[in-house]
């Protein structure tokens, strides 16, 4: 049982007051039509409030978001198809669906009407402000009676799943530092770069199919050369993501440690396009080892943008759980780390990775440009991450430093440009 006080509005519980009052005041100086007047006003609220407590509201709620899926920074449309059955009608019907505030602004919309039946269609903006996983919903619904002395709030169970991922760039490929496709005629050349001994074509033997000549090795060594059946292996590439909420600077969308999920999301989708198993580390450690994820290329690619989805900082003061994650794996060709701030001991740590491997990179975010002047490193921490970035580039690995005007494609350009005066 509700209790009827509860359900009886501003305006409801002012007839009940003065109701009351009038009444009262009536009776005092003998005026009887005049008590008649006050306990109308007093029982209208109450009445109201039994009829809209007990009156049993027949509605149906469909809700879906487009896409549910959205990178950071782009818009979805929330969609509400509402319907009422019933022979009942209801005066006013006010709506509110819960939407999370890095989503945007909650909806309200009214439908005042008095037909029994009718079918309503509501639309929304939603903004990924914040990357992550949210749930917009349940819908909540407030009848009242045509008065507005009583309402009710009922909501429904449903709600819609939203996931804000990072913003993936789309990077050009680069060819001087070993990126490479599964298969093909492009396949041996890369390799070749990367400065891997395996052969995968041979001089023609009498009874090769012809659709296995490789056009581009005959035209260049003089003399028909097949592709061989077996390729020895398959590219591979770790990729490692500091997310040590030391290593960054700023808030939201806008903080370097964003921009550097950003980078490794695209690195990774890059590399993976490119046919490339994929190792992808951050500080704590994995969040995908190669081998694990499945051959299906679509799947593991969500599954690589699910886990950056999550990711958060951590108070982690060293990089050390995230190098020994990648010395358990030495088989990748290449390393890409996307950086915050450095020290030279850290650097030292950094350079075990490379062991093994053929080529190091380095995205090493400037996490100072990206917050407040009242937030950003003192004098010896930034004289400190200059040295460990100036030997890094003295342990031969391929280094571009981005501020907050740079974009993920454009300091992967850079880096590019810088591989051809390696």
């Amino acid at each position: 049982m509700r209790n009827p006080w509860r359900l009886l509005t501003f305006r409801g519980r002012v007839f009940v007051v003065a109701g009351t009052a009038v009444g009262a005041l009536a009776a005092l100086i003998g005026q009887r039509d005049v008590v008649w007047i006050g306990l109308l006003l007093v029982l209208l609220p109450f009445t109201a409030a039994f009829l809209v407590a007990r009156t049993r509201l027949r509605l149906s709620c469909e809700r879906t978001v487009v896409p549910s899926q959205m990178a950071i920074g782009e818009s979805a449309v929330g969609r509400l198809v509402l319907e009422k059955t019933g022979p009942i009608p209801y005066g006013i019907l006010r709506f509110e669906d819960y939407v999370p505030r890095h989503l945007g602004v909650r909806p309200r919309f009214t439908v005042q009407t008095l037909a029994s039946h009718w079918r309503r269609e509501f639309t929304y903006p939603l903004l990924g402000a914040v990357r992550g996983r949210y749930s917009t919903g349940p819908l909540m619904v407030r009848s009242s009676d045509p008065l507005g002395l009583a309402q009710l709030d009922r909501s429904f169970h449903a709600t819609s799943e939203v996931m804000v991922t990072p913003r993936i760039f789309p990077l050009e490929e680069m060819r001087n530092a070993g990126g490479g496709g599964a298969t093909g005629e492009s396949r041996p050349q890369r390799l070749g770069v990367v400065g891997q001994d395996d052969v995968l074509v041979r001089e023609y033997r009498h009874g090769d199919d012809v659709r296995r000549v490789h056009w581009r090795s005959t035209a260049r060594r003089g003399e028909l050369m097949v592709r061989r059946e077996e390729q020895a292996f398959d590219p591979s590439v770790t990729v490692m993501l500091d997310s040590r909420a030391s290593a960054h600077g700023g808030h939201g969308k806008d903080s370097s440690f964003e921009w550097a999920v950003s980078a490794a999301a695209s690195v990774a989708m890059h590399f993976l396009t490119d046919g490339f198993e994929l190792n992808l580390l951050e500080t704590r450690g994995p969040l995908t080892m190669v081998g694990d994820l499945s051959s299906n290329q679509v799947t593991t690619r969500h599954n690589v943008v699910h886990k950056l989805t999550d990711i958060t900082t951590t108070s982690e003061a060293t990089l050390r759980p995230m190098i020994d994650a990648a010395l358990v794996h030495q088989g990748s060709q290449l390393v890409v780390a996307v950086l915050g701030r450095l020290t030279r001991g850290e650097v030292e740590q950094l350079e075990r990775t490379r062991h093994n491997r053929a080529a190091g990179l380095a995205l090493v975010v400037d996490a100072d440009s990206f917050a407040i002047r009242s937030e950003r490193a003192d004098a010896e921490v930034r004289e400190e991450h200059a040295r460990a970035v100036a030997l890094l580039r003295e342990h031969r690995w391929r280094v571009v430093t981005a501020d907050r005007t740079r974009t993920v494609t454009d300091t992967w350009g850079d880096l590019e440009r810088l591989g051809e005066l390696v």
